[in-house]
């Protein structure tokens, strides 16, 4: 019987997924869109996807991170979920 596991071979392990959270979280408690000129949304996601190294969370992942960064309440269940999906356990 093939598993997931067989057919999705880059899985992220605990302590990519950790990291993430901790970088969303950070994210989330310190962004303020006019603090630095320059700085953007785009940034910061590439900052806290940083640590999967390699794997391509897709599109809808990248989109949570923001989503999440900007209203954590309404996205962070989302968000652990998603990354959970990745992990390998």
């Amino acid at each position: 019987m093939t598993t997931i596991h067989d057919v999705l071979p880059s899985f992220i392990d605990r302590s990519q997924t950790e990291t993430v959270l901790y970088r969303v979280a950070v994210s989330a408690l310190t962004w303020q869109a006019d603090a630095e000129p320059g700085y953007s949304l785009e940034d910061e996601q590439r900052w806290c996807l940083a640590p999967l190294r390699g794997v391509d969370p897709g599109l809808p992942l990248r989109v949570l991170v923001v989503d999440t960064i900007l209203d954590p309440s309404r996205n962070r269940a989302q968000l652990v979920q998603a990354l959970v999906a990745l992990s390998d356990g």
